[in-house]
Formats: C-alpha cells, sequence, structure tokens
C-alpha cells in the first residue's frame, strides 16, 4: 500500500506534521514559573515537542530519546532545540508530564482537533481519533522481579539407585586445607645481609 506520507520517525515527517503543533497555546497552557529558583531552560512548548518524539521516532523511553537526542539534527529542529549540548533530561521530561497532567494533555488535543472539525457540522459528518490520554503508562516497576518458572518440556530423569560396580573417579579427591597469606620474617632468620 502506497502512502501520501513519509515513515514515520523520517525527518520529512517530522518537518510535516512541525506546523501542526500550537506552540502558543502549549507555552499559554503551561506558562514559565517567575520568582525565585531554578530556572526553567526550556519553554513547554520544545518539552511537549520532545514528548512528541518519543511516540513519533523508534524511541519509546524517555532515556534511550535523551541519548540519541544529540545525534539526531532532524529530531532536534521538531522539538526547536538550537543546540546538540542542550536538550532536555529524563528529570525534566517526566516533571513536565507531571504538571501538564491529563487535564492538559486533553486541551492540546482539543487544541489539535479543532483545524479537523469544520465549524458548524452537521450530524452527517463522523470522525474518531483514539486517544489514549487515560491509560496507565507501562512502567509498573517489575523490572527486577525473578522469572517464573518454566514447566519442563521433557521427562525428568528416572531415579534408580547407583551400581555398585563401577567406581566414580571423585572419590579420591578429598578436601584439604589451605591457606594464603604473608607473615613477616624475622631478621636473625634471613640469611643475607
Amino acid at each position: 500500500m502506497d502512502s501520501k506520507f513519509p515513515a514515520t520517525g523520517t525527518g520529512q515527517f517530522l518537518a510535516l506534521l512541525s506546523p501542526n503543533v500550537p506552540d502558543t497555546f502549549i507555552n499559554d497552557l503551561v506558562p514559565r514559573q517567575q520568582g525565585r529558583g531554578r530556572r526553567q531552560q526550556f519553554c513547554a512548548a520544545q518539552l511537549y515537542r520532545t514528548h512528541l518524539l518519543s511516540v513519533l521516532t523508534p524511541v519509546h523511553a524517555f532515556n534511550q530519546l535523551v541519548c540519541l537526542l544529540p545525534e539526531q539534527r532532524a529530531w532536534r529542529r521538531f522539538a526547536h532545540l538550537s543546540n546538540r549540548r542542550e536538550v532536555p533530561d529524563v528529570r525534566m521530561l517526566h516533571q513536565f508530564r507531571e504538571e501538564l497532567g491529563v487535564s492538559g494533555l486533553r486541551q492540546i488535543n482539543e487544541a489539535l482537533l479543532a483545524p479537523l472539525l469544520p465549524k458548524g457540522a452537521s450530524q452527517e459528518l463522523s470522525l474518531a481519533l483514539i486517544d489514549a490520554t487515560d491509560l496507565e503508562a507501562a512502567c509498573c516497576g517489575h523490572k527486577k522481579r525473578p522469572p517464573d518458572a518454566t514447566p519442563r518440556s521433557e521427562r525428568p530423569w528416572a531415579h534408580e539407585p547407583s551400581r555398585a560396580g563401577r567406581v566414580s573417579s571423585l572419590w579420591a579427591t578429598r578436601s584439604t586445607l589451605s591457606g594464603s597469606g604473608c607473615e613477616l620474617i624475622g631478621v636473625e632468620s634471613c640469611w643475607c645481609r
């Protein structure tokens, strides 16, 4: 099937999609904090565009996105990041997502939908878009749990008594004490002058 659009994640696709992101609406929705404290290095639109990169590119984890962002010029151009050394870190992305919340994501989705829906739409027109803002992220914290026991695919060995006629080759091996370390040798026991 031939598509009119370039492949997802390519620079051409991101350049085609970039004008449709409502940057001024996002910056008005989440304004920069004024006053004392840590200065925000990136505006809300840049952080939102970086979030979109985790969906629009083959990278689906913030850690991997932050590692690959300095190398990908098209990704930085889409996120309006001018310097390859100054990219948002994982902490910034998580804090932005927490600050924006589900209601903020819904407001941005409605702003994205507004140009698609005609004004004064009649009953005959229907449009369906998938909205996954209410779904939980796949970060349940069970990464380091032990793997489940897998059932055996073959029958276990039969337990038979060993034959007395055979001699095991390891019978002659015995445990012997051994030690390591060093002791100071007295001057009187040293034979060289």
